[in-house]
């Protein structure tokens, strides 16, 4: 079909040239032409343009992909997203268990579920790894993923404790203080305290100081003389334990 100018019916016809100025509609889906005879400049449909958009755009997300996937093929395994442990921790890795535990206690990579976090934990303080002992007695005593039971949280927390865990310690004297899963004993918060305290726990030192003022002097000598003699065995005991990140103590 031949175009003629729709100004003066000439048949004259040449392509135009794009201009800055034109939107983008025209040049998206038509393409400039030009009357010879009386120069007007006018718009045609162009069916090829809109195909030929496409197949660029759909080159181009291709591209887009390909070079995606290989610099993801590409990465080294150092810098490859970390995944949940769930494999080793499955297996019996202790380590891994207390990092999936953490990590469900904190939504951490995962949808938080405390109930999830307890398993974990669990399973990883009976095999007796320190930070696993504080934080599933922690989960004890607050009630979170498992039934609420002081007892049982002041049994874990107490093992830590022990074994010169400086939180732990914190936590055992608030237990004894408040009397939760144990008889009331300010005398052994004061301990308890003192330990803690003794290895830069702030609160820890807050703490003892409120309780001098409700204790004899014969009993703080005592809990004195203990607290040396305690820290003197742990000192000198196994390694330090395992930590993971820092979480509330009571």
């Amino acid at each position: 079909m031949s175009l003629v100018c729709p100004q003066c019916g000439s048949d004259k016809i040449r392509s135009g040239t794009l201009h800055g100025h034109d939107g983008v509609h025209h040049m998206l889906l038509h393409k400039p032409l030009r009357c010879r005879k009386c120069h007007h400049r006018f718009w045609v449909f162009s069916p090829f343009k809109p195909l030929l958009l496409l197949v660029t755009v759909g080159a181009l997300v291709g591209v887009t992909a390909w070079l995606a996937l290989d610099q993801h093929a590409s990465m080294p395994a150092a810098q490859a997203p970390a995944s949940v442990p769930h494999a080793r921790a499955a297996q019996g890795d202790v380590e891994a268990q207390l990092q999936l535990g953490m990590r469900y206690a904190e939504g951490d990579g995962v949808i938080q579920n405390d109930k999830e976090a307890a398993k974990w934990l669990a399973l990883a303080a009976k095999q007796g790894l320190t930070e696993a002992e504080y934080q599933y007695g922690l989960a004890l005593l607050r009630g979170r993923g498992v039934v609420q039971d002081y007892k049982a949280a002041f049994s874990w927390i107490e093992k830590p404790a022990h074994r010169g865990y400086a939180r732990a310690q914190y936590s055992l004297g608030e237990l004894y203080r408040y009397g939760t899963g144990t008889a009331p004993d300010k005398a052994r918060a004061y301990l308890w305290f003192n330990l803690a305290a003794a290895q830069g726990v702030d609160v820890a030192a807050k703490a003892r100081d409120n309780l001098v003022w409700q204790l004899k002097p014969e009993q703080i000598a005592a809990m004195q003389e203990e607290a040396r003699r305690m820290s003197h065995a742990m000192s000198s005991s196994a390694s330090p334990p395992t930590q993971a990140a820092p979480a509330d103590t009571p």
